[in-house]
């Protein structure tokens, strides 16, 4: 494999149009030989023809660059003999390759003789955590210098170095997995096959033992692992540091850069009472407190005391990983004993070995399914959890996911061969002799109130991010019910003519006559449910014509669906339910035969189980729909911009969980400790305890920030902005990108500007494009510049000078500290929009409850929302910075007082542009 010669090459065009007019305007390739990088040729080419401003900006290549360049023509044959008959590598190769071939065939130049490879499918199935398949972000996850994204030469070379690291993985992969990568990749297209045949051959040849990490059975490679006790008992002489001294004597003792705080303290002799107290608190922990280490010192104290789990519940599975792989071993530090944590998640999160098993017996040339067969071969020699959570799945992937996933047994769990290395038994296990369960809010609550327990028995909980633990709860009893899931579940079920679920049931159970009863139910649910989402569109174009949401029943308690939709969306559900009949039938006969099954048989009754109980899920919410009448509960149509049926979405949201939480969870645990950065409106926590649905008994405590805001912040409010209210879009935005501009200018950008609207964030950006006076600052954009938040807020932090904006998901969560971050916009006050079919609903709820619905309800909710973005500036204690309100509300109504009074303590100047300038230069002199 490394005597092989690979020519790694990346261009860049005019745009990303082979067949139409553009063209190369820079070519670069890489050359390696026995493993190495041994020369690279570069070159500008003149597309004789203007490179678009996005492409400028793009990869920094001007018209100028490319004036004196050669055509493609002048080194076609240049170009022709350096990668002829090589093997030929690109990042996303099928669009270097058109290109290339498009411009050779062009010049007269015979036809490339070469094997592809790409680097991006490479990457997927060697790397198959990985976050992000992007070059740059690859390049940033593997430490290679990537001085200039999107030019050429740099690409080349980036993507040349990450194949060279590659192909050193797959050198590292056991026999066994190997052979099985080269099998499956004889579906794919160009040199992949080959390569691993290669890899398989030497293998082969050297017989290796296997490492001692791996263990093989049944063909494939798998983790070893063991449940992991505590090395330290549980033992009677572990005493909580009761006081600050002890608790300071402490921190020095096993952990002495970390400074003592107070405040944090405070916390942990709070959480600590109220558990021992049996009793429900609310703590609102300031940025700096350290609210992590702040209830989980009482809680390992308390967990070995009394040899019970704790549970710790936060809003994300980013966030629990966080608290796995960076709190738990500062708090195993700290206190200088063993730490039993673990990470637990829904079942349907971990793989079924047996069914991926079988499914690797299955011959699917689908491109998706064969690659996210490839990668989970990889990620099985690497995962010690089975959670695909790890896996960066494609879409296809993530649907192929459904027939792989844990959904437990049907037929006794002796039957599954790999019972003894489950993934989801293990973790089980793992929780059964933690000390710590750390879960997201959405697991907690689906434990809690479904009969499916995964959660240990547990009486003492946190809950993290307690601000969004009520739309946790909403959400998990809110649901979808889409025509695009429906033709997919239908689809993959099948009829007794066509492939799928129904037909191979056929072939097992020939005689079974409700298998024929099924097939009649599909033929008819596929009219039936044309019907209903035809309506549903029809409907939606008939109330509006711009936008995508339509609300059916705001409430319904008191009202209820159209008689037309009713019973439409009735016909659909008869027909579920006949199909529902079908398979039950068929399993009941199914497990009275199960003794004589093979593994096969065996494994098809579990897929079959396994989607029964997703098609009897959308059963129950279909009903709930139509038949509810106990629950707050909002029914509304959704769809995209074009309303193409496939996108059409008949949404349910719960509006109010408070007494159900307060009735059904609360109640029935003993201590229970809520805490976030943002709990209270004005200095009040009644909004959130109403929200909550807490009794008036629960300890409330307050604690601030410890951090020198006076000194190191300052609120600046412009005078002579005009009101967003009332002022034109396009009018107020050039206002708007113009101030910007000059405070960039002051800060030398490091600027965060938080809307709440895309429709405004994307006027702002173009606007701000377009000056020349900042053409030295790169802005960033959501929704314009591609990435995800995280990847956006780490391009942000990377650069010298960089304005990033963003909409609702940049509000809260990231952390830039330090001088990364000096100046944060926040443009206009958080309120949710009044055409918001949820907002609209939980108004009416408030006003029909006899309370103000903006006191209730929209003025804490934006209050919360704007500490939030507030806390983004401030995130260590060495931190300065300013924050821009534009939205003069802040300070001209009674209600913007709510805003400023929720934050903390904090110098607020209000002044004209120019006297606000100064006050920054000043600030930052």
């Amino acid at each position: 494999m490394k005597n092989k010669r690979y020519i790694v090459v990346d261009l860049e065009t005019t745009g990303n149009q082979a067949a139409k007019s553009d063209k190369i305007i820079q070519f670069s390739a890489c050359i390696i030989e026995n493993g190495q990088i041994v020369d690279q040729f570069s070159t500008f080419l003149n597309p004789e023809k203007r490179i678009p401003p996005f492409i400028k900006e793009l990869t920094g290549i001007s018209d100028k660059d490319v004036k004196d360049a050669p055509l493609f023509e002048d080194v076609s044959s240049i170009i022709h003999s350096l990668i002829d008959g090589s093997i030929f590598v690109a990042h996303n190769v099928s669009f270097d390759w058109t290109f290339l071939q498009k411009e050779m065939r062009e010049a007269g130049e015979p036809p490339l003789k070469m094997k592809l490879l790409d680097t991006v499918e490479l990457a997927r199935i060697m790397y198959p955590t990985v976050d992000s398949y992007k070059l740059q972000d690859l390049a940033d996850e593997f430490g290679f210098g990537h001085d200039a994204p999107h030019r050429a030469d740099s690409d080349a070379r980036v993507t040349a170095e990450l194949l060279l690291f590659f192909l050193e993985k797959m050198e590292t992969l056991p026999l066994a997995t190997i052979r099985k990568l080269t099998t499956l990749s004889q579906h794919l297209t160009g040199y992949l096959a080959e390569l691993f045949f290669e890899v398989e051959m030497r293998k082969e040849q050297e017989l290796a033992p296997l490492d001692a990490k791996w263990l093989e059975y049944r063909g494939l490679v798998i983790c070893k692992k063991d449940v992991r006790h505590a090395s330290y008992s549980r033992a009677d002489d572990l005493v909580f540091p009761a006081t600050n001294e002890e608790k300071a004597a402490l921190f020095a003792t096993n952990h002495a850069e970390l400074m003592p705080r107070t405040g944090q303290f405070l916390m942990m002799d709070t959480v600590m009472e109220a558990w021992q107290q049996e009793q429900k608190a609310l703590i609102e922990a300031g940025t700096g407190i350290g609210k992590t280490l702040g209830y989980f010192l009482p809680a390992i104290y308390f967990a070995k005391e009394r040899q019970i789990p704790i549970v710790v519940s936060t809003y994300t599975n980013l966030l629990q990983s966080q608290m796995f792989l960076k709190d738990i071993p500062l708090l195993e530090k700290i206190a200088g004993f063993d730490v039993q944590a673990v990470v637990l998640k829904g079942r349907d999160h971990y793989i079924n070995l047996f069914k991926f098993e079988q499914l690797l017996h299955e011959v699917d040339k689908t491109y998706d399914v064969v690659l996210t067969k490839m990668q989970l071969l990889v990620w099985l020699t690497e995962t010690m959890t089975g959670d695909i959570d790890e896996v960066n799945l494609s879409s296809g992937g993530q649907l192929f996911w459904n027939r792989m996933k844990h959904t437990g047994w049907f037929l006794s769990p002796q039957k599954d061969p790999w019972l003894m290395h489950d993934f989801y038994l293990f973790n089980q296990k793992q929780a059964e002799v933690a000390d710590l369960i750390i879960v997201n809010h959405a697991l907690l609550l689906q434990d809690h109130f479904s009969t499916r327990h995964i959660l240990p028995s547990y009486d003492y909980v946190v809950i993290d991010e307690a601000h969004h633990f009520t739309d946790a709860a909403r959400t998990q009893q809110s649901f979808v019910f889409s025509y695009r899931r429906m033709k997919f579940f239908m689809n993959r079920f099948g009829t007794l003519d066509k492939d799928g679920l129904l037909n191979q049931l056929a072939q097992q159970f020939p005689e079974h006559h409700q298998l024929f009863d099924a097939d009649l139910a599909i033929v008819k649910l596929e009219v039936a449910l044309e019907e209903l989402f035809v309506q549903l569109a029809q409907k939606l174009t008939q109330a509006t014509k711009n936008s995508t949401e339509l609300i059916l029943v705001e409430n319904v308690i008191d009202e209820e669906l159209d008689e037309a939709l009713f019973y439409a969306g009735e016909k659909v559900l008869l027909l579920m339910r006949e199909v529902s009949a079908a398979i039950d039938s068929v399993l009941v006969r199914g497990k009275q035969e199960a003794e004589a099954a093979s593994e096969s048989d065996v494994a098809f009754l579990e897929e079959v189980y396994a989607f029964g109980m997703d098609w009897k899920h959308a059963e129950k919410q279909l009903t709930m729909m139509l038949y509810e009448k106990e629950e707050a509960m909002l029914l509304y149509i959704e769809s995209d911009r074009n309303r193409a049926l496939g996108s059409i979405r008949l949404r349910a949201n719960i509006i109010q969980v408070n007494h159900t939480l307060q009735r059904e969870f609360f109640q029935a645990k003993k201590g229970v400790v809520l805490t976030s950065a943002t709990l209270t409106v004005d200095d009040s926590f009644d909004y959130i305890q109403e929200d909550l649905g807490l009794d008036n008994d629960v300890v409330t405590m307050q604690i601030k920030s410890p951090f020198d805001y006076e000194a190191n912040a300052r609120v600046l409010i412009p005078a002579d902005m005009k009101p967003v209210k009332g002022t034109p879009v396009e009018e107020y935005t050039n206002q708007l990108a113009s101030y910007l501009s000059a405070i960039a200018k002051e800060t030398s950008g490091r600027m965060l500007v938080l809307f709440t609207a895309n429709d405004m964030l994307l006027k702002t950006y173009r606007k701000m494009y377009q000056d020349n006076s900042i053409e030295e600052f790169r802005i960033l954009a959501q929704g314009v510049s591609s990435g995800s938040t995280a990847r956006l807020t780490k391009q942000f932090m990377a650069l010298d000078k960089a304005i990033l904006l963003g909409t609702m998901s940049f509000w809260e969560g990231i952390d830039i500290p330090g001088d990364d971050l000096s100046c944060l916009v926040i443009v206009r006050l958080p309120f949710a929009p009044l055409e918001d079919p949820y907002t609209k609903a939980q108004i009416a709820l408030r006003k029909k409850m006899g309370q103000n619905a903006f006191q209730h309800y929209s003025l804490p909710e934006a209050v919360l929302r704007f500490k939030q973005g507030f806390g983004r500036l401030i995130r260590r204690e060495t931190d300065r910075g300013i924050v821009f309100v534009f939205d003069n509300r802040v300070d001209t109504t009674n209600f913007g007082k709510a805003f400023l009074h929720s934050i903390p303590t904090v110098p607020i100047v209000k002044a004209t542009e120019t006297e606000l300038l100064k006050e920054v230069k000043k600030f930052f002199e």
